[in-house]
């Protein structure tokens, strides 16, 4: 008769965790108390509270805490916490702007469908956040959603980012309508020199 293995009972830890109150964590987040935070950010992410941080993070005043939060973010990877970190993007605060980029990067296609959206954004520095982003993400589809902003954007530094994509990453079969580029802009003689350079790149 075969032996049947006793079911594994749960670690003390696990009913520890599954006991506390997130209400009271969310609290301890934004306390005026650094250590307090230090701890809540620590449980959180044991938690897998990657939103909970996400929410919190634009409001972080502790600049350690903060990149903590943002590397836990970047980890996770869970497409729930990009929206958070999009609207980000959107800080008068150039350092919390970049850190959001960062995190976004890091975290690859789960970023994709909000990074995709933001290329029609009304706000053209957002549009280039958003090609910032796109470089990195490694996704097949960034080379077309690059060439689409390079010939329909009409903010000159939203193509100017799109080139950077495409020098990166373009096919040479794109060669024409990159080439094209050019005389959209015919008074911003840095984006011939930029479509000449990414031409050569790609071949």
């Amino acid at each position: 008769m075969p032996l049947v293995r006793p079911s594994a009972a749960p670690s003390p830890e696990a009913g520890i965790l599954a006991s506390i109150d997130r209400t009271d964590l969310r609290a301890d987040l934004s306390c005026g108390d650094p250590a307090r935070r230090r701890n809540a950010v620590l449980l959180a992410a044991r938690l897998g509270e990657a939103e909970l941080l996400a929410d919190h993070v634009g409001e972080e005043q502790d600049a350690g805490l903060r990149a903590r939060i943002m590397t836990i973010l970047a980890r996770a990877a869970d497409p729930k916490t990009v929206a958070s970190l999009v609207a980000l993007l959107r800080s008068e605060d150039a350092g919390l702007r970049n850190e959001a980029i960062e995190t976004l990067q890091a975290m690859g296609e789960a970023t994709a469908p909000e990074i995709e959206a933001l290329l029609d954004d009304e706000d053209s520095d957002v549009r280039i956040f958003a090609m910032n982003v796109a470089l990195q993400l490694k996704s097949a589809r960034v080379p077309d959603l690059a060439l689409r902003v390079l010939l329909t954007d009409g903010n000159v530094n939203v193509c100017a980012a799109a080139l950077d994509i495409l020098s990166e990453v373009g096919r040479p079969d794109m060669a024409d309508e990159i080439r094209s580029a050019a005389d959209r802009f015919p008074d911003a003689p840095f984006l011939a020199f930029a479509v000449r350079a990414a031409l050569k790149r790609i071949g």
